[in-house]
């Protein structure tokens, strides 16, 4: 009895110290809880000044539109104004040839001949047949003498008379045409040489000595001395391009330094079969005797001044299939992406055809790290006004010895960097075409 007393009378003290541990353990976790929520709430505070954007530094030109000018080059081959190809008249084989290439001719000067083997027995044939047709001619005449001294006497009719007197005026006829036959037979004989119309200098050989040519084909080309031009074999984008050209110069690649002026006189109407180009000549004007036939020459065609925008490679970025460039808004000082259509190549960038305006700042570094919107510092920002770019003319100081020596025209916008010395010149200078 006394122990179960004494359990009783210990119960409770065990069960207060249980709801003791029990509530210490709910206050600790809400002390715990209210710590992380401070905590939290201080983190977050700490992280308000990392949301604020920092505006990131950029450089920019400012767009201007400058004075291009555009230019063509195309490759060419000396030629003489005039050439000739000589061939012979008649058939034949040939028996030798008198001229080489680069030698020079003379009016009348003999080129080559023929075999005259098979002309001889022709004009043999001729002759004889002549000498047939002559008597057939005195035998009708004597008779026709004799017809006409019995009709006086009336031994004979009229009508034999006027017989004997046609079949003598055929004679005379074959007679004639036998003669004529002989003397087109000696002409073939005279057509064996092959002889120059005009002084020149040869410069091809078609066909050698024991070839068989035909009447007509082609065995010496001579090539007259004095005007001078040049060939140019033109793909058909070009075409248009020689048609607008406002002058021409050409350089030889013999003659360093050497520029001659040119003009067009002849653009084929119709391309060629085989290699699908247009052949234009163009006329040497002012050429020197150093100036040699069949020299290589490149031909520079200036297609006159446009006024466009230039902008550098570095300005340019592609996303989705699309060159755009960004535009800074000077009112927000945030960036914007602007669609842009690209022109011809230029040695201070890209021709910009359609997107921007004159006047439109222009990021030039870091296009691809930026963002719709983006907070943008621009480091010294000096904004110049474009200058005329100086007009090339086709004389013998426009054209360099290579087409990469075309010089640049003025400054249109100046980049600044971090440092603020680097300069970038929104100089559109002139603009050269690729050679076919």
């Amino acid at each position: 009895m006394i122990r179960s007393t004494s359990s009783s009378s210990h119960r409770p003290s065990s069960l207060s110290t249980r709801s003791l541990l029990f509530f210490s353990l709910i206050a600790a976790s809400a002390l715990a809880l209210t710590g992380c929520g401070k905590k939290d709430e201080a983190k977050a505070a700490e992280k308000v000044p990392e949301k604020s954007e920092v505006p990131r530094p950029v450089r920019v030109i400012t767009a201007g539109e400058s004075d291009v000018i555009d230019i063509s080059y195309l490759p060419g081959e000396v030629r003489a104004r005039y050439e000739q190809r000589y061939g012979f008249r008649v058939p034949g084989k040939i028996a030798r040839r008198a001229v080489d290439v680069g030698q020079e001719v003379k009016a009348g000067q003999l080129l080559a001949v023929l075999d005259s083997q098979d002309v001889l027995p022709t004009i043999n044939a001729q002759a004889a047949q002549v000498e047939v047709a002559r008597t057939d001619v005195v035998f009708q005449q004597s008779e026709l003498k004799r017809q006409t001294e019995l009709r006086e006497k009336g031994f004979v009719s009229g009508a034999a008379l006027e017989r004997q007197k046609a079949a003598t005026d055929a004679a005379l006829a074959r007679m004639n045409a036998a003669k004529s036959q002989l003397a087109s037979a000696q002409n073939g004989l005279s057509f064996q040489s092959l002889r120059a119309d005009k002084a020149g200098v040869v410069v091809g050989v078609d066909a050698e000595a024991g070839s068989v040519v035909s009447a007509g084909q082609s065995v010496i080309r001579v090539a007259q001395l004095g005007e001078r031009e040049v060939l140019v074999n033109a793909p058909e984008r070009a075409v248009a391009q020689i048609k607008k050209a406002i002058g021409f110069a050409v350089i030889f690649d013999a003659l360093p330094g050497k520029v001659v002026r040119a003009k067009l006189r002849e653009l084929s109407p119709s391309a060629d079969p085989a290699s699908r180009t247009f052949a234009a000549r163009l006329t040497l004007l002012d050429a020197g005797d150093d100036v040699k036939l069949g020299m290589s020459a490149t031909v520079r065609g200036e297609l006159g001044a446009a006024k466009s925008i230039v902008v550098p490679n570095s300005a340019l970025y592609t996303r989705d299939n699309t060159t755009r460039v960004w535009v800074v808004n000077r009112a927000s000082e945030t960036v914007n992406a602007v669609d842009v259509k690209l022109g011809e190549t230029t040695n201070d960038g890209i021709v910009v055809a359609s997107g921007l305006k004159a006047g439109d700042t222009v990021v030039t570094a870091g296009a691809n790290l930026l963002q719709v919107g983006q907070k943008v510092r621009v480091i010294d920002l000096a904004a110049t006004a474009p200058t005329a770019a100086p007009t090339a003319t086709p004389s013998g100081t426009s054209l360099q010895a290579t087409p990469s020596g075309a010089n640049s025209a003025g400054a249109s916008a100046k980049k600044s960097d971090v440092s603020n010395s680097a300069t970038n010149s929104n100089v559109a200078p002139v603009k050269e075409a690729q050679k076919p």
